[in-house]
Protein backbone atom coordinates (compact mmCIF):
# COMPACT_ATOMS: atom_id res chain seq x y z
CA UNK A 1 0.00 0.00 0.00
CA UNK A 2 1.13 3.59 0.13
CA UNK A 3 2.00 3.29 3.86
CA UNK A 4 6.28 3.78 4.58
CA UNK A 5 5.78 0.26 6.69
CA UNK A 6 4.34 -1.40 4.18
CA UNK A 7 5.93 -4.82 2.18
CA UNK A 8 6.55 -4.33 -1.11
CA UNK A 9 8.77 -7.79 -1.08
CA UNK A 10 8.02 -11.46 -0.02
CA UNK A 11 10.40 -14.18 0.72
CA UNK A 12 9.40 -17.19 0.35
CA UNK A 13 10.64 -20.75 1.14
CA UNK A 14 10.57 -22.48 -2.52
CA UNK A 15 8.91 -26.01 -0.90
CA UNK A 16 5.52 -27.14 -0.47
CA UNK A 17 5.24 -25.17 2.38
CA UNK A 18 5.50 -21.92 0.50
CA UNK A 19 3.74 -22.98 -2.22
CA UNK A 20 0.70 -23.17 0.51
CA UNK A 21 1.05 -19.97 1.70
CA UNK A 22 1.38 -18.30 -1.99
CA UNK A 23 -2.16 -19.67 -3.13
CA UNK A 24 -3.87 -18.63 0.17
CA UNK A 25 -2.20 -15.13 -0.03
CA UNK A 26 -3.58 -14.99 -3.87
CA UNK A 27 -7.10 -16.59 -2.65
CA UNK A 28 -7.68 -14.06 -0.17
CA UNK A 29 -5.91 -11.06 -1.99
CA UNK A 30 -8.56 -11.88 -5.41
CA UNK A 31 -11.34 -11.20 -2.60
CA UNK A 32 -10.16 -7.90 -1.13
CA UNK A 33 -12.86 -5.67 -1.11
CA UNK A 34 -11.91 -2.13 -2.56
CA UNK A 35 -13.37 0.98 -2.86
CA UNK A 36 -13.91 4.76 -1.89
CA UNK A 37 -14.14 5.09 2.22
CA UNK A 38 -17.61 5.85 2.39
CA UNK A 39 -19.01 2.73 0.95
CA UNK A 40 -20.87 0.37 2.98
CA UNK A 41 -19.70 -1.66 4.13
CA UNK A 42 -15.95 -0.65 4.32
CA UNK A 43 -13.40 -1.58 2.15
CA UNK A 44 -10.49 -2.71 3.13
CA UNK A 45 -8.53 -0.82 1.16
CA UNK A 46 -9.19 2.71 -0.72
CA UNK A 47 -7.65 4.44 -3.31
CA UNK A 48 -4.03 5.62 -3.78
CA UNK A 49 -3.31 9.39 -3.64
CA UNK A 50 -3.91 10.59 -7.34
CA UNK A 51 -4.34 9.24 -10.97
CA UNK A 52 -0.77 9.80 -11.57
CA UNK A 53 0.81 7.94 -8.49
CA UNK A 54 -2.10 4.78 -10.43
CA UNK A 55 -0.43 5.44 -13.16
CA UNK A 56 3.11 5.03 -11.97
CA UNK A 57 2.33 2.19 -10.04
CA UNK A 58 0.77 0.55 -13.13
CA UNK A 59 4.29 1.00 -14.87
CA UNK A 60 6.28 -0.02 -12.43
CA UNK A 61 4.15 -3.37 -12.41
CA UNK A 62 4.93 -3.25 -16.53
CA UNK A 63 8.40 -2.84 -16.29
CA UNK A 64 8.77 -5.50 -14.17
CA UNK A 65 6.94 -7.93 -16.32
CA UNK A 66 9.44 -6.50 -19.24
CA UNK A 67 12.11 -7.80 -17.44
CA UNK A 68 10.24 -11.07 -16.93
CA UNK A 69 8.38 -11.21 -13.99
CA UNK A 70 5.46 -13.50 -13.84
CA UNK A 71 1.92 -12.47 -13.13
CA UNK A 72 0.45 -14.26 -10.11
CA UNK A 73 -2.50 -11.78 -9.49
CA UNK A 74 -3.30 -9.11 -12.12
CA UNK A 75 -3.74 -5.86 -11.27
CA UNK A 76 -6.12 -4.14 -12.62
CA UNK A 77 -7.64 -0.25 -12.85
CA UNK A 78 -11.43 0.57 -13.35
CA UNK A 79 -10.80 3.52 -15.91
CA UNK A 80 -7.83 6.00 -16.76
CA UNK A 81 -9.08 8.62 -14.62
CA UNK A 82 -9.69 6.17 -11.47
CA UNK A 83 -7.50 5.82 -8.45
CA UNK A 84 -8.62 2.82 -7.28
CA UNK A 85 -6.45 -0.10 -7.97
CA UNK A 86 -7.03 -4.15 -7.28
CA UNK A 87 -4.09 -5.92 -5.50
CA UNK A 88 -1.19 -7.15 -7.87
CA UNK A 89 1.31 -10.02 -7.26
CA UNK A 90 4.47 -10.59 -9.28
CA UNK A 91 6.41 -13.90 -8.76
CA UNK A 92 9.74 -11.74 -9.69
CA UNK A 93 12.28 -14.53 -8.86
CA UNK A 94 13.54 -15.14 -12.42
CA UNK A 95 14.49 -11.42 -12.44
CA UNK A 96 18.58 -11.30 -12.87
CA UNK A 97 18.43 -7.69 -11.54
CA UNK A 98 15.67 -6.57 -9.34
CA UNK A 99 14.67 -2.34 -9.66
CA UNK A 100 14.92 -1.16 -6.22
CA UNK A 101 12.11 0.97 -6.23
CA UNK A 102 9.56 2.27 -3.78
CA UNK A 103 6.16 1.75 -5.83
CA UNK A 104 3.96 2.99 -2.84
CA UNK A 105 0.70 1.08 -4.25
CA UNK A 106 -0.83 -2.32 -3.72
CA UNK A 107 1.55 -4.58 -6.16
CA UNK A 108 3.65 -7.31 -3.93
CA UNK A 109 6.76 -8.44 -5.38
CA UNK A 110 7.35 -12.11 -4.17
CA UNK A 111 11.15 -13.71 -4.37
CA UNK A 112 11.35 -17.71 -3.88
CA UNK A 113 14.60 -18.75 -2.39
CA UNK A 114 16.19 -22.33 -1.65
CA UNK A 115 17.04 -21.60 2.49
CA UNK A 116 17.10 -19.50 5.30
CA UNK A 117 20.49 -18.11 4.05
CA UNK A 118 19.10 -17.35 1.05
CA UNK A 119 16.74 -15.24 2.64
CA UNK A 120 17.59 -13.04 4.73
CA UNK A 121 20.34 -11.91 1.90
CA UNK A 122 17.56 -11.32 -0.82
CA UNK A 123 16.04 -9.26 1.96
CA UNK A 124 19.38 -7.38 2.75
CA UNK A 125 19.49 -6.72 -0.82
CA UNK A 126 17.96 -3.14 -1.12
CA UNK A 127 19.24 1.03 -0.13
CA UNK A 128 16.15 0.95 1.96
CA UNK A 129 15.87 -0.37 5.63
CA UNK A 130 12.61 0.93 7.20
CA UNK A 131 11.19 -2.56 7.79
CA UNK A 132 11.45 -5.60 7.93
CA UNK A 133 9.42 -8.38 9.53
CA UNK A 134 9.45 -12.75 9.89
CA UNK A 135 6.88 -15.32 10.10
CA UNK A 136 8.30 -18.50 11.94
CA UNK A 137 7.72 -20.37 14.80
CA UNK A 138 11.77 -20.76 15.64
CA UNK A 139 13.21 -18.79 18.04
CA UNK A 140 16.46 -19.30 16.93
CA UNK A 141 15.65 -18.76 13.55
CA UNK A 142 14.09 -15.42 14.95
CA UNK A 143 17.36 -14.61 16.90
CA UNK A 144 19.56 -14.99 13.71
CA UNK A 145 17.30 -13.39 11.46
CA UNK A 146 17.33 -10.16 13.93
CA UNK A 147 21.15 -9.98 14.07
CA UNK A 148 21.50 -9.87 10.61
CA UNK A 149 18.21 -7.69 9.16
CA UNK A 150 19.07 -4.68 7.52
CA UNK A 151 16.02 -2.83 8.80
CA UNK A 152 15.43 0.18 11.66
CA UNK A 153 12.14 -2.04 12.61
CA UNK A 154 12.50 -6.06 12.81
CA UNK A 155 9.16 -7.60 13.77
CA UNK A 156 8.69 -11.66 14.44
CA UNK A 157 4.97 -13.11 13.70
CA UNK A 158 3.67 -9.17 13.80
CA UNK A 159 2.17 -6.93 10.82
CA UNK A 160 5.07 -4.68 9.81
CA UNK A 161 2.23 -1.74 8.89
CA UNK A 162 2.33 0.05 12.19
CA UNK A 163 4.71 0.95 14.91
CA UNK A 164 4.18 1.63 18.89
CA UNK A 165 4.09 4.78 19.71
CA UNK A 166 6.17 4.25 23.02
CA UNK A 167 9.25 2.54 20.19
CA UNK A 168 11.87 4.42 18.36
CA UNK A 169 10.76 4.53 14.53
CA UNK A 170 13.41 5.12 12.10
CA UNK A 171 15.61 3.07 9.43
CA UNK A 172 18.96 2.81 8.04
CA UNK A 173 20.30 3.66 4.20
CA UNK A 174 17.41 5.73 1.93
CA UNK A 175 15.03 5.01 4.50
CA UNK A 176 17.03 6.68 7.56
CA UNK A 177 16.47 9.34 9.68
CA UNK A 178 18.27 8.14 12.74
CA UNK A 179 16.09 9.76 15.19
CA UNK A 180 14.05 8.52 18.15
CA UNK A 181 10.64 8.31 17.95
CA UNK A 182 7.57 7.57 19.89
CA UNK A 183 6.81 10.32 22.26
CA UNK A 184 10.22 11.86 21.35
CA UNK A 185 8.70 12.87 17.28
CA UNK A 186 7.85 16.42 19.18
CA UNK A 187 11.56 17.19 19.81
CA UNK A 188 11.74 16.67 15.53
CA UNK A 189 8.35 17.81 14.28
CA UNK A 190 8.45 20.95 16.16
CA UNK A 191 10.60 24.14 15.90
CA UNK A 192 12.32 24.30 19.55
CA UNK A 193 11.92 28.22 20.79
CA UNK A 194 13.69 29.70 23.62
CA UNK A 195 12.67 33.34 25.23
CA UNK A 196 13.80 35.57 28.03
CA UNK A 197 12.59 38.29 29.37
CA UNK A 198 14.47 41.35 31.12
CA UNK A 199 13.69 44.91 32.13
CA UNK A 200 14.40 46.14 28.84
CA UNK A 201 11.69 48.02 28.36
CA UNK A 202 10.42 50.11 30.80
CA UNK A 203 6.76 49.98 29.88
CA UNK A 204 4.13 51.39 31.97
CA UNK A 205 1.08 48.84 34.05
CA UNK A 206 -1.60 49.94 31.62
CA UNK A 207 0.37 48.59 28.69
CA UNK A 208 1.32 45.57 30.25
CA UNK A 209 -0.42 44.14 33.05
CA UNK A 210 0.54 41.26 34.89
CA UNK A 211 3.85 40.86 33.62
CA UNK A 212 6.26 40.32 36.12
CA UNK A 213 10.07 40.84 35.96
Amino acid sequence: GQRCVCARRLILPRDAFGDAVLDRLIEVSSNLRIGPPNLDPEPFYGPVISTKAASGVLQARDHLLTLGAETLLNMTRESDDSTLLSPGILDVTALAELPDQEIFGPLLQVIRVPDFETAITEANQTAYGLSSGLLCEEQDRWENYFRHARAGIVNWNRPITGASGAQPFGGIGHSGNHRPSGYFAIDYCAFPVASTFGPSLDLPESLAPGIQL
